[in-house]
């Protein structure tokens, strides 16, 4: 597969799309931690499956519609990483330049400055 350019500006669209789709506020609910490092929360995964069932009704043109289903995955395992240590996160807290960056190590995007 190709590697797609994806300028920056279509990214924060994206990013900023995908998070405004989350509650304000997000809290994981009760956890359940496994060996391996991994974490089970139930009030983050009933949240996330509503964001990405909106993804997979939404519709959207050019490198956007390329993008949105890996952006909503990126900006979940970025909430869902933070909260395994916090009890609530604000998406005001997300930040977009980690995003960004995690984004851009996928082998099929490459982020261009436009």
């Amino acid at each position: 597969m190709p590697v797609l350019d994806v300028p920056d500006y279509v990214l924060r669209q994206a990013f900023d799309l995908v998070v405004a789709q989350w509650p304000v506020e997000i809290r994981p609910g009760s956890k359940s931690f496994h060996i391996n490092g991994g974490c089970n929360m139930r009030e983050l995964n009933e949240a996330h499956d509503r964001v990405e069932e909106w993804v997979s009704e939404a519709s959207f043109e050019g490198v956007l519609d390329d993008v949105i289903g890996s952006a909503e995955h990126y900006v979940y395992a970025t909430i869902h990483n933070a909260l395994q240590n916090l009890t609530v996160l604000r998406t005001s807290d997300l930040d977009f330049d980690a995003f960004a960056s995690r984004f851009d190590s996928h082998p099929n995007y490459r982020v261009i400055n436009v």
